[in-house]
């Protein structure tokens, strides 16, 4: 008898075996992966480099104790779950470790999909581990080529199938730049801007599709007050990045902003010009760190799920969304309406970032899209529903524009990525690498800029202030090339 029979691994080098090599490819290729593949023709779950993760956790554990595979083989799982949803919201590597960090702002429970996605790759993980040790013994005479590269076969059906990789970065690319709407041009106009950065809308492949949005829009124009243009335009990266895209003319991400200086962005262009800079987000002002770098980039003032949560009666009572559950997209843009309206004299930059189309989402309560009905606008149900969020978000924003005592305002309406979508059918609706914008500019007649009121005269024993002076605007925001 072999001394390994007794206890302990058996030593490596011996001759292969095909029965050995085909039980490993079985529990460290076949079982770890089975679920992707099967799911492969419907869903799109680019998973790269995955496969070998199951590879180096086996590897690992043939060193160690037999219970330590458990744990090792979960860590393999981990890693596999978070770069697909790394890959699926365009999140850069730097950026998806640094995004652990707010993982207790998220809900993850409140999806279903996502629950039963964790509890399949744990049971996954768990029972490649359990095949792995009972044939450990094997491990000696399987083939390490044949069980690599069948690993390395699923890498390259996921690659091929998926195309995970875009090439170079794309030139650099916004609706800002498209529009021609630098700080001179905005500060010259003589009216307001309010700024609406859309969660996860996407280009529209099909016009007919993308007229169900345009077509809000449109009506607006029939009173001779705005004329409406729109268009595509390049991404990078996640929300964060159009953020840098948009406001900073320059790929990056939140990281970019995170350090003690000021930015040369629009927002503090604006401000230096005597705009008031604002912004309105319905979620945490932890997430990302907003309330750190939203000053450095020029804003203001920034209002947050917070702050409207405190104020009594709250302007925003109800709650939206799924995983990311927060304030009401349509809520939050009627306080950015209030805050256009308020003090009329002074001219502002109103920034809006939406929340409650983010994947998971919670469909509308009103389904004016017949979604899901014999005869939907959209023969998808997937995005018949985002859709029809995002039409409740347009609906909200031509209510404002066609506001009667809403001061002259140019209105931009800009996706901040690519739809990220795990249907595959549902992809088809997007396409790749752009976003939508829609500019509903004011025909309305301009007003000179009006600097912020001197302050208030001090009490007779003081002197009064001196007035302050503002700079007249400056240069258009540089622009760092890509």
């Amino acid at each position: 008898m072999i001394a390994y029979a007794a206890g302990g691994n058996p030593p490596l080098g011996m001759a292969s075996s095909r029965r050995a090599t085909i039980r490993l490819i079985g529990a460290l290729v076949l079982v770890p992966n089975i679920l992707f593949l099967l799911a492969m023709p419907f869903y799109v779950a680019v998973r790269t480099i995955s496969p070998l993760f199951y590879l180096l956790a086996a590897a690992a554990a043939y060193f160690l104790p037999a219970w330590a595979a458990y744990p090792v083989f979960l860590l393999a799982a981990l890693l596999d779950g978070a770069l697909v949803v790394m890959l699926a919201f365009n999140l850069p590597v730097g950026d998806a470790i640094d995004t652990l960090a707010f993982l207790a702002t998220i809900d993850v429970a409140a999806s279903s999909v996502y629950v039963a996605f964790i509890l399949a790759m744990i049971a996954t993980a768990l029972t490649a581990a359990w095949l792995f040790n009972r044939f450990r013994p094997d491990a000696p005479r399987a083939s390490p080529t044949a069980v690599a590269f069948a690993a390395l076969a699923v890498i390259a059906l996921d690659t091929g199938v998926n195309r995970p990789f875009s090439g170079a970065a794309p030139a650099f690319d916004s609706a800002i730049v498209q529009n021609d709407l630098t700080a001179d041009r905005i500060a010259a106009s003589g009216r307001n801007m309010l700024f609406v950065m859309v969660e996860g809308l996407g280009a529209f492949a099909d016009p007919q599709e993308r007229s169900l949005l345009a077509d809000i829009l449109q009506d607006v124009t029939r009173g001779g007050r705005y004329r409406l243009t729109s268009g595509t335009s390049r991404y990078s990266g996640s929300t964060t990045g159009a953020a840098a895209r948009e406001l900073c003319g320059r790929w990056g991400s939140w990281v970019d902003f995170m350090g003690d200086r000021t930015f040369d962005c629009l927002p503090r262009r604006l401000s230096e010009a005597g705009m008031s800079t604002l912004s309105f987000h319905g979620y945490s002002r932890d997430m990302f760190f907003r309330h750190h770098w939203y000053p450095q980039i020029g804003f203001e003032r920034s209002t947050f799920l917070e702050d409207l949560a405190a104020e009594v009666p709250s302007p925003t009572p109800a709650r939206c969304g799924n995983v990311f559950k927060g304030l009401c997209d349509t809520e939050i843009v009627n306080v950015a309406d209030a805050a256009l309206k308020a003090d009329p004299d002074r001219r502002k930059f109103v920034y809006v970032l939406t929340l409650n189309t983010h994947i998971p989402y919670e469909p509308s309560a009103i389904d004016r899209l017949d979604c899901g009905s014999a005869a939907p606008a959209i023969d998808n149900r997937t995005v018949c529903e985002l859709t029809n969020l995002w039409s409740d978000l347009f609906r909200s924003v031509a209510a404002i524009a066609q506001d009667p005592d809403l001061p002259p305002t140019d209105i931009l309406i800009v996706g901040d990525h690519q739809t990220p979508l795990w249907e595959r059918a549902a992809r088809r609706h997007f396409k790749p690498g752009l976003v939508d914008w829609y500019r509903l500019e004011s025909l309305r007649s301009r007003r000179p800029l009006t600097p912020p009121r001197a302050p208030a005269p001090a009490p007779p024993r003081h002197p009064r202030p001196p007035a302050r002076s503002w700079p007249r605007a400056g240069s258009p925001c540089r622009r760092s090339a890509p």
